[in-house]
């Protein structure tokens, strides 16, 4: 017998998508990734600098709130990103739903 697991979402996108903590900081970090590369071609290495200085505490550490914060400033981001191809690598789920 398969043990089901009851997803919580976190928020609901602009598109309607229902998101679990976890999609929401995988998109967020999916995203940063696609902001550095494109900054390093730009040679624009500012936000890596000040994120090497300042520190990062990490999504994972993010409030709900804090992450829903992050999220409607970088949603639409996120969209155009995925909308013009430019996602540095697909993000793999890990948790199996039925």
């Amino acid at each position: 017998m398969s043990e089901k697991i009851k997803l919580e979402f976190l928020l609901k996108t602009e598109s309607g998508e229902m998101l679990t903590r976890q999609q929401v900081i995988d998109r967020l970090c999916q995203y940063d990734v696609c902001l550095l590369m494109k900054n390093i071609e730009l040679q624009d290495y500012y936000w890596l600098s000040d994120t090497r200085e300042r520190g990062f505490k990490g999504y994972r550490n993010y409030t709900d709130e804090e992450l829903k914060e992050e999220w409607l400033e970088s949603e639409e981001g996120w969209s155009n990103m995925m909308a013009d191809g430019e996602q540095p690598y697909d993000i793999v789920s890990t948790v199996g739903v039925e």
